[in-house]
């Protein structure tokens, strides 16, 4: 490893090695360069976007008992944000498969608990005419739709935009989108930003740089010295996440991909973070997933969130566990996941094996919906699940 400078700056320090760096490392999205066909049981080839995305957040809220905006208001916000694409019928598959979701669908819900509380979410990503410039200016449209929102602020994210837009952006995508619904509160949003926008190996300088421009200097110094001051496939950036709020509430998020990693050695690399429970995050890797997957990780690789704020000179550590395809099935990542859950005493586990029959487009045995779970330990652990909408399959 690299021992870095202690004078210079975290957009210095913040390399991308080469060692080892392989077409096959890295988070990947499963139906991107694949042809695909519309596979839904539930959905009709004629219905929209925006009423097949509506109608999964509202589905998700029932299953959860979760008080909220009607199907029709759920519709209306998410045919305001997605705009034309969002009446695009879901029966003709994307030119390109999307990023956000497994099954190459636009957007893909997911649903949080904080403790025993859960909220529902949905990640968006306009699919364009196919190629990425087209995504990006999209996307970038998009943002400025939120600009005017209850507690909507894009400062921050304009004050970094430039960094990740780019005339010939490389990598899986560009910009992408969340929404998040709260009970009581108006919607909360979130942008994502590729790293890799310019290529992988600057995806660490450019991450530095926009966290030094965000006011986030600490937190990131600290996070950078901890991984030696040099990323590679085994902690590479894939995606940077801002929340669209201001003031003191405002947070950013660092995505840090782990190929060819052990289960310690991933436990190992979130010591840094100020909520870090020793052997949490490899216990969970192993009860998910079974023994080191190393092989099946470097396909599709866990991932560790780094959160970092205005307030805290450490950063915290969420773990994202993949799923499919590591798992045969939904069935058997479902078993899995609720053995894990009732073992770490969480909630979560039955309303969650719940919401996945609810939600199911077919068999659990037949389906490929979980993208990724993630959790977070603590005084009031945090779960999140990303499922898929089941639109797509390969052709």
């Amino acid at each position: 490893m690299v021992t870095p400078d202690p004078t210079a700056s975290p957009a210095a320090t913040a390399t991308l090695t080469s060692d080892g760096f392989r077409p096959d490392t890295g988070v990947s999205a499963e139906m991107v360069g694949r042809p695909m066909r519309f596979a839904s049981r539930r959905h009709a080839a004629t219905e929209t976007y925006a009423e097949v995305a509506a109608d999964r957040v509202w589905r998700a809220q029932r299953s959860l008992g979760v008080s909220g905006d009607g199907r029709e208001s759920i519709h209306a916000l998410l045919q305001e944000t997605t705009g034309p694409w969002g009446r695009l019928p879901v029966g003709t598959p994307p030119a390109r498969a999307g990023w956000v979701s497994i099954d190459g669908s636009p957007f893909e819900p997911s649903v949080a608990w904080a403790g025993d509380v859960p909220g529902v979410r949905i990640s968006l990503e306009p699919p364009g005419d196919g190629t990425a410039v087209s995504r990006m200016r999209d996307a970038m449209a998009l943002t400025r739709r939120l600009a005017g929102r209850p507690g909507v602020s894009v400062d921050r994210l304009l004050a970094v935009e430039d960094l990740f837009a780019e005339d010939d952006p490389q990598g899986y995508f560009t910009f992408a989108h969340a929404v998040a619904w709260r009970p009581g509160a108006d919607p909360q949003y979130k942008v994502f930003l590729n790293p890799a926008v310019a290529g992988r190996e600057d995806s660490a300088r450019r991450t530095g740089e926009a966290m030094r421009d965000l006011g986030l200097e600490t937190p990131w110094r600290a996070l950078a010295d901890h991984l030696g001051g040099a990323f590679g496939p085994a902690h590479e950036p894939v995606a940077v996440a801002l929340d669209l709020t201001g003031g003191r509430d405002f947070r950013a998020q660092v995505y840090v991909a782990h190929s060819g990693v052990g289960a310690a050695g991933i436990d190992a690399r979130s010591a840094v973070a100020r909520d870090h429970e020793p052997g949490l995050f490899a216990r969970a890797l192993k009860s998910v997933n079974g023994p080191d997957g190393t092989e099946a990780w470097r396909r599709k690789p866990p991932v560790t969130t780094f959160t970092l704020d205005t307030v805290h000179d450490l950063p915290s550590a969420t773990l994202y566990i993949p799923m499919i395809p590591v798992h045969d099935h939904d069935a058997a990542a479902r078993d899995r996941v609720v053995a894990f859950l009732r073992a770490e005493g969480s909630p979560a586990a039955a309303p969650y094996a719940k919401l996945l029959d609810d939600l199911a487009d077919g068999p659990l045995t037949e389906s490929f919906t979980q993208n990724f779970v993630s959790y977070r330990g603590g005084p009031k652990p945090r779960f999140s699940v990303y499922l898929a909408p089941g639109l797509y399959r390969a052709a």
